[in-house]
């Protein structure tokens, strides 16, 4: 590399450096005022309460029996079609690498 294009790129590299450090404080800054956990526990404490109530009751005093048949026929019906999707998924990607991969059987 001649000495003219070298010192091209260490002032570019310098340029882009320079004034880094602060937008990288910055987006820090700004980052630790937007993701306070606690402002946001607190904001949200009256909701978090409310809805522990409603399980609590819930479990408490027994399910509706709608929703115990909804658990009963849903979650192990979810559970099949999810596993169907899964193994179609599988079974198309296994296709694409057996066609692609060049090997051919003699």
């Amino acid at each position: 590399m001649r000495t003219d294009e070298k010192t091209d790129l260490e002032r570019s590299i310098a340029r882009a450096r320079d004034g880094m450090g602060s937008r990288i404080d910055e987006l820090d800054r700004r980052l630790r005022t937007t993701l306070d956990v606690q402002s946001v526990a607190t904001t949200h404490a009256p909701k978090i309460i409310a809805g522990g109530v409603v399980v609590g009751f819930l479990v408490g005093f027994g399910f509706p029996l709608g929703f115990k048949k909804l658990l009963k026929i849903g979650v192990p019906l979810a559970l099949v079609s999810l596993a169907a999707i899964k193994a179609r998924d599988h079974g198309r990607e296994t296709d694409v690498v057996a066609e692609g991969d060049g090997y051919e059987s003699p």
